[in-house]
């Protein structure tokens, strides 16, 4: 009887070498590993962060009320045709 292959599963020999690491790979465009320029702004309190924080925060509240509040206006409210002109005595008015 004939083997038959495995369905779903790929055969693989043996491999031949090893693949370098990247961390040992040579490169063209800069060396693996090299220390980039020293940070523009370092705020080791987290101070700016929190206050940038609060502060997008706050004007996220302001734009939901506001939007809020536009609603509610329309809701209670709504938008109606000015009233006509009131017709001077004796004369014809259109209805």
């Amino acid at each position: 009887m004939a083997e038959e292959p495995d369905v779903g599963r790929a055969r693989v020999g043996r491999s031949v070498g090893k693949a370098p690491l990247p961390e040992h790979a040579k490169t063209q465009m800069f060396a693996v590993g090299a220390a980039g320029p020293a940070p523009v702004f370092v705020d080791p309190t987290g101070g700016r962060r929190r206050w940038v924080r609060r502060t997008a925060y706050a004007v996220g509240v302001l734009l939901v009320l506001a939007l809020l509040t536009i609603w509610v206006t329309q809701l209670l409210e709504p938008a109606r045709p000015p009233a006509p002109a009131p017709c001077p005595s004796g004369a014809s008015c259109p209805r």
